[in-house]
């Protein structure tokens, strides 16, 4: 047996391992509710919305036309997991939605494929570790009438707004792609400049004259509901006509998406920006994207695929056009979404990675979960491989590749 005085200089026990209870108050939350309804997490959602960082994507209004049009017809239920502290104000709400295929049943973050930005709501100055993170999920998970076999939370930023995301600590893999952004200056022609060679600025020139002489050229920022209207009649096609020259499925395609993009932009100011460019009374191209006063954030862009029109590049020429318009209105940053492609490298000049994270909290999330990332995986390394990417173009004109999120 050690002598007493070797006992007497061990230091004591810390406070969290002589009470259970002590280390529980350290939580940064004290208890959890997960809610069905949106309407319901209104309130919550309104408060910690004021206190959070967060891209357009986890807003309210984009929580609910969502659910209510696309989440709906894919069968999407709203599970929103709200934490609050000892005196009840909200510490973090988590936008997700319960699906199914099967037995198996797993919750990710509402807004699917057309959410660029995933992630969750945290009240700012507030910190999360790893344990408080698994703790709060599997309670939340506790609560679940059915269960809910796992978590599967796909292209979540690393950092937004200055902030640091704190679910990057869950566990974090890389997604298959990254995001695409630029830093907006004070000034058109210095963005244009740093962006484009004089070569290339030559080249964009020689284009849009082209396109003149079919007709005037102009940019339009839908500022009502009938140019709305215009621009979303005039996507839906041009996107139509892209996936099928491609042979692919058009995911976006129906009257759910046409749902939710005339519910965006309706209302005053409207959710959703809608760009055109246009050629006499023609829209030749369009672009459609978030704004939340301080960066513009790109949801899709099309154009027409008339091959008069198509080789005068139109959706660059409307990229330079919404560019300009940004800062002129004052806009700091402007994205291009996730995914791969020529103009996004010319466009902007940073490279934001996105990680995955997932949580089983059963034998068959196990299963799931696994899959899951050996999926994100394969899909990573097809994208980084040119030729294994075309032949994965080849693939799906055939075969129709589930998705889990």
């Amino acid at each position: 047996m050690p002598p007493a005085t070797a006992r007497a200089r061990r230091p004591p026990p810390a406070a969290d391992s002589r009470d259970p209870r002590a280390r529980a108050d350290r939580r940064p939350y004290a208890s959890v509710e997960v809610l069905t309804d949106l309407e319901l997490a209104r309130q919550a959602w309104v408060e910690i919305s004021a206190h959070a960082r967060a891209s357009p994507y986890q807003s309210f209004e984009f929580a609910l036309h969502w659910s209510q049009t696309i989440g709906a017809a894919g069968g999407v239920t709203p599970w929103i997991v709200v934490a609050r502290d000892e005196r009840g104000a909200v510490r973090a709400l988590l936008p997700l939605g319960r699906l199914r295929r099967g037995p198996i049943r797993w919750a990710a973050f509402l807004g699917g494929r057309l959410a660029n930005f995933q992630m969750g709501l945290f009240r700012a100055g507030v910190e999360w570790t790893q344990a408080d993170l698994v703790a709060l999920l599997r309670e939340a998970a506790s609560r679940a009438n059915p269960r809910i076999d796992a978590y599967m939370l796909a292209n979540q930023p690393f950092v937004w707004g200055g902030a640091r995301n704190p679910l990057a600590s869950l566990g974090a893999r890389p997604s298959p792609s990254c995001a695409y952004s630029s830093a907006l200056p004070d000034s058109f022609p210095v963005w244009r400049d740093a962006h484009f060679s004089k070569a290339t600025q030559k080249k964009l020139r020689k284009k849009a004259r082209r396109l003149e002489l079919i007709g005037p050229l102009a940019h339009l920022r839908a500022g009502g509901a009938d140019e709305a209207r215009a621009v979303i009649d005039a996507f839906l096609p041009q996107k139509r006509a892209r996936m099928r020259a491609l042979g692919l499925p058009n995911e976006f395609d129906g009257e759910p998406t046409t749902a939710l993009l005339t519910r965006l932009s309706g209302g005053d100011p409207p959710l959703l920006e809608l760009h055109a460019l246009r050629v006499g009374e023609r829209i030749v191209a369009t672009f459609v994207g978030f704004s939340d006063g301080v960066r513009l954030s790109g949801l899709f862009l099309s154009h027409d695929m008339d091959p008069a029109v198509a080789a005068s590049s139109p959706g660059e020429l409307l990229i330079v056009e919404v560019v300009r318009d940004a800062i002129e209105r004052g806009l700091a940053a402007f994205d291009l979404g996730v995914g791969e492609a020529r103009y996004k490298n010319e466009c902007c000049e940073t490279t934001e990675a996105l990680f995955d994270s997932v949580l089983a909290v059963s034998f068959s999330g196990r299963a799931v979960a696994a899959a899951f990332l050996a999926g994100r995986r394969v899909k990573q390394r097809i994208k980084q491989s040119p030729r294994l990417f075309r032949l994965a173009l080849r693939a799906r004109r055939f075969v129709a590749w589930p998705t889990l999120v």
